[in-house]
């Protein structure tokens, strides 16, 4: 069997430290995994980006083999012009001595006794040399701006400069796996092993740390390899890593304390609620918590107490009004017992045993009665009336009911309007329910107690009339209620307890149905039973 937790045991963390954990461990989760998914995404681009220049270069070094030759990615080689296929010398810096120098040496060759071919040559050779002086002089003009960013038309000295940062490197292969051609990072580790085209594959050079992504494409009988490392990766992962375990525990203290701040903001009318309800007793139920004047769930929460006060309130009220109509109940009939008794002793001539007998007897039965409706009405408050669900044919309890009213008073009884009729009910409470009634109708009658029975439409039609001064419209709902009286001698006298009707009742609810009072055609009272018929009821 479970134990019962123990008041020391229970959570001694508040609500609010509780839903801060909560929220911070939500917010800590959810930053993780961006986290982590942010670094895994820059790893990727990072990747993509490497990968993409790798296969940038590639394809200037294919195209500066196909256009310029192999001794264009060889040191010393000379590249050829894109267009015209020649050989384009190296750029030389304009020198106004040198041609100065040109000029005279052409003027004295043309000067000279020399023969006319020999002009013929010199001249033509100073044509040549002031064309490649203008030459020369134009590619001077262009260095001026900066050196050429075309990896095809670059000197080979310019290419290859590309590759001596230990950033990239690449391998020119013949087909008998002999390398032709290599930057200088690559020309003392063998032959590479070119990953198949369209493809990338890492792997690790000698003598460098990190590992490189690597594209190959082949160029007639030649493949060429070429690659880029990816320790700038590694490098920047770590720092944004690091980046991150850093500002993710400020974040995350942030919004602790924002929670921290918002709840506490958010439970303070309920601290304050609890204050003032911890301050209500039996003493003062007619207290109520003060309306923070708002729509939320605060709001709801204080109207939903107030409520729960007015029904604590009422029902106590209506305890006490409970306990003093018993008590006082219960004080009339051993009064007048004790009255009666105390006569007789003191004056036997006067109270005989047979007077004090019939006394006795009248005033414990109205304690009987008082005490089974009483126990009654407890059972109702408490959900414990029992109700044993049998078929009752309700016919049968009345013209029993009239049969004793018959033999025990003088009034007139009617019961031609009675017809069958049939209920799934507990007998005892249903005799219980009919008794009061007929009491209660023969109590005011003036001469005459009428009973009418049907069932119409699942629903059984109990009716009791009296010819008597009738009830007030506006306390046919007041004399269901406990211990009322609207004739407060008159019912005393006739042995009434004002419990009768709130029985009937009760025992009407237990029962799935309902009573009201109305006016009767003899302009009396009508108390109507309504009862769910047997085909109907509940099992």
């Amino acid at each position: 069997m479970a134990k019962e937790p123990i008041a020391g045991t229970r959570r001694r963390v508040s609500l609010r430290t509780r839903i801060v954990l909560a929220a911070t461990a939500v917010v800590a989760v959810a930053l993780l995994i961006g986290a982590a998914g942010f670094v895994v995404l820059l790893q990727d681009s990072l990747r993509d980006g490497v990968q993409a220049t790798a296969e940038q270069g590639l394809n200037d070094l294919v195209n500066r083999v196909e256009i310029s030759g192999l001794d264009s990615v060889s040191q010393g080689a000379v590249p050829q012009d894109p267009v015209s296929q020649e050989t384009v010398p190296p750029a030389v810096p304009e020198d106004d001595s040198d041609d100065s120098d040109g000029d005279d040496s052409g003027n004295d060759d043309s000067g000279g006794d020399g023969s006319g071919s020999d002009d013929g040559d010199n001249s033509g050779r100073g044509h040549s040399d002031d064309s490649g002086s203008d030459s020369s002089g134009d590619d001077d003009s262009g260095n001026d701006d900066g050196a050429d960013d075309d990896p095809v038309t670059q000197t080979t000295e310019e290419f290859l400069s590309n590759y001596d940062d230990d950033e990239a490197f690449f391998q020119v292969i013949d087909d008998a796996g002999t390398v032709v051609a290599a930057s200088d990072n690559a020309t003392a580790i063998g032959t590479i092993t070119a990953p198949p085209p369209n493809q990338v594959q890492s792997l690790r050079l000698p003598g460098e740390p990190g590992e490189f992504l690597t594209v190959a494409d082949t160029s007639g009988d030649l493949s060429i390899v070429t690659g880029r490392s990816i320790a700038s990766i590694g490098e920047t992962t770590a720092t944004v890593t690091r980046l991150l375990t850093v500002a993710l525990p400020i974040l995350l203290l942030f919004v602790a304390l924002i929670t921290w701040f918002v709840v506490g903001r958010a439970l303070r009318p309920v601290d304050r609620m609890r204050l003032e309800v911890d301050d209500v007793t039996s003493a003062n139920l007619h207290r109520r918590i003060a309306d923070p004047g708002s729509r939320d769930e605060i709001g709801r929460l204080a109207t939903t107490m107030n409520r729960m006060l007015d029904r604590l309130d009422a029902s106590q009220k209506t305890q006490r009004r409970f306990i003093s109509d018993a008590s006082h109940e219960l004080k009339s009939p051993l009064a007048s017992m004790r009255q009666y008794a105390e006569v007789a002793q003191a004056h036997p001539d006067q109270v005989g045993v047979g007077e004090l007998s019939d006394v006795v007897l009248d005033e414990g039965a109205r304690l009987e009665r008082l005490v089974q409706g009483m126990l009654v009405l407890a059972k109702a408050d408490e959900n414990a009336l029992a109700v044993s669900r049998t078929a009752v044919d309700l016919d049968d309890l009345v013209l029993t009911e009239a049969r004793r009213l018959k033999d025990t008073t003088s009034l007139t009884i009617d019961t031609a309007s009675v017809g069958p009729a049939r209920v799934l009910g507990d007998v005892g409470l249903l005799g219980q329910a009919l008794r009061n009634l007929a009491d209660n109708a023969a109590r005011h009658a003036a001469g005459q107690v009428s009973f009418a029975l049907s069932e119409s439409n699942g629903q059984v039609l109990l009716a009791v009339s009296d010819d008597g001064n009738g009830i007030p419209e506006d306390a046919r709902d007041r004399v269901f209620e406990r211990f009322v009286r609207l004739d407060e001698a008159r019912a005393r006298e006739s042995g009434g307890s004002g419990l009768g009707l709130s029985i009937v009742r009760e025992i009407a609810h237990a029962h799935g149905g309902s009573v009201v009072a109305t006016e009767g055609a003899a302009g009396g009272a009508r108390v109507e039973l309504r009862l769910p018929a047997a085909s109907v009821s509940p099992s």
